[in-house]
């Protein structure tokens, strides 16, 4: 029988590998596509669809457009965004744009996406240190003619701000969860109490009216529409960079995928880039003492003595200084006479005969060797 070749096994196993991963995906694969949270397309608990067919049963138009850029439709009056991810500041500018001009943004959430947008208008986002609490509610008229019940509602945040020309709709122990503001022509509503929305929350008591009475709160009843934008529903590909073309078209995976099998193959060979490097086959280490003779040699034919010893010189005057606080800059006669000042015993013209040897530029080695000693000896004095 014959024996398969190294390669051969390596490709029937990269194949079989292949085949695997591609069975894992397929079983793997959602039966159901999955959508972010608050989503008006989800009909998950935490999802909004029920809320998008309730407006619409209310005679609500819903505007269904999928964009290929962000810029709020000039129709819609009313704009929900509820949970949204990371808006940039273009995205900001547009909405604000959009808002002037007489329309109303309704942004609920507590996630880190909303960060960006009540920041935007001076807001912050401060979660309650109790974790979960029922709000209570602030205007009166806001919950007129319909109920203010609160009991099915929980927050985990409230807003923070030093806007003071905000109306607060909705608190918890003097904490807003619910305001608005005019913006130009047009009105802001932020919340923190995304679960109200959701397709469970509207089936509790008291959430309904809430959300009524929040859309009784826009400047004109007309056209509304849901930022599908900022949950990744766009549309027209915008494909920006190599990346995002890796990343998101077909061409761009199948080239990725090309290149893990190529990787993978290359791996398991275990080819080497380039000729082997053979090892030696003795390490011979130099010792310390070999070291310091080959940089005193180096230091020799370069001829370093001058630098010796004004190297000497400075840890002379350092040295002796140092516990009276005299600056070894100063000029060596002024030095001499204030050190001796301080210690009698010091004898000043031998010091200063040193300090001027010391500064001589020609002088021989074994001259410097015998200056070295003698100034060492004063350093150690």
């Amino acid at each position: 029988m014959k024996t398969l070749s190294r390669d051969t096994k390596l490709g029937l196993g990269i194949l079989l590998a292949l085949v695997g991963m591609i069975i894992f995906a397929a079983i793997k694969q959602p039966t159901e596509e999955t959508y972010p949270r608050l989503s008006s397309l989800s009909s998950a608990p935490d999802g909004a669809l029920a809320l998008k067919l309730w407006l619409q049963e209310l005679n609500y138009p819903v505007d269904e457009q999928v964009l290929e850029s962000f810029t709020p439709p000039d129709k819609a009056t009313i704009l929900f965004a509820l949970e949204p991810f990371f808006i940039n500041a273009t995205e900001l500018k547009a909405l604000d744009q959009w808002v002037e001009n007489g329309g109303t943004l309704i942004a609920v959430g507590e996630q880190y996406g909303m960060y960006a947008l009540v920041d935007h208008y001076d807001f912050a986002v401060e979660y309650l240190p109790e974790g979960e609490a029922q709000p209570a509610v602030e205007t009166p008229l806001w919950n007129s003619p319909l109920s203010g019940d609160m009991t099915n509602l929980q927050v985990r945040s409230a807003l923070v701000t030093e806007r003071d020309d905000h109306i607060v709709l909705a608190a918890y122990k003097g904490k807003p969860v619910l305001v608005s503001f005019e913006q130009g022509d047009g009105r802001v509503i932020f919340g923190t109490m995304p679960s109200v929305f959701t397709n469970a929350g509207l089936k509790q008591t008291g959430n309904p009216e809430q959300v009524l009475n929040i859309l009784a709160l826009a400047r004109t009843r007309g056209l509304v529409w849901f930022d599908e934008w900022h949950h990744g529903v766009q549309g027209g590909a915008q494909i920006q960079g190599p990346g995002q073309f890796l990343r998101r078209t077909p061409l761009g995976q199948a080239l990725l995928f090309a290149l893990f099998a190529v990787f993978i193959t290359l791996f398991l060979q275990g080819r080497g880039f380039g000729r082997p490097v053979p090892l030696p086959q003795e390490l011979k280490r130099r010792g310390a003492w070999e070291h310091v003779t080959g940089i005193a040699n180096l230091s020799r034919r370069a001829a370093h003595r001058p630098a010796v010893m004004l190297y000497y010189h400075d840890q002379i005057k350092r040295k002796l200084g140092q516990r009276y606080r005299l600056d070894p800059g100063m000029d060596d006669e002024q030095y001499a006479h204030k050190l001796s000042g301080f210690n009698p015993a010091l004898d000043k013209n031998e010091l200063l005969n040193l300090l001027k040897r010391l500064k001589r530029r020609n002088v021989s080695e074994t001259e410097m060797v015998l200056l070295a000693v003698e100034a060492a000896q004063w350093i150690d004095t």
